[in-house]
């Protein structure tokens, strides 16, 4: 049981969320995902490298947002944004 969500069913429920958030990620072409680490939501997946921009390596970003629905749906927002950058090659660490 998590302890932020207080019973076992609302954290299988905000799983499935998730999953589905991730699903929807992958079929609109990207591999950003979003993942929960402990109380927190991040961005992980293939990222130019902070000592080489030319090249990827899968990266985390943290996100700073809880993991809960709120901070879900900014963690999607912020995946699109990112994912934009990525596409424009105008992503920077900065």
């Amino acid at each position: 049981m998590d302890a932020i969500l207080c019973s076992d069913d609302t954290f299988m429920e905000f799983k499935i969320v998730l999953e589905t958030a991730n699903a929807q990620l992958a079929a609109q072409g990207s591999r950003l995902r979003i993942e929960q680490r402990g109380r927190r939501l991040n961005l992980r997946g293939p990222l130019p490298l902070r000592s080489d921009p030319s090249r990827r390596g899968l990266q985390r970003i943290s996100l700073g947002l809880s993991a809960d629905p709120a901070g879900l749906n900014q963690a999607l927002s912020t995946a699109a944004l990112v994912q934009l950058q990525l596409d424009q090659r105008s992503f920077d660490w900065t």
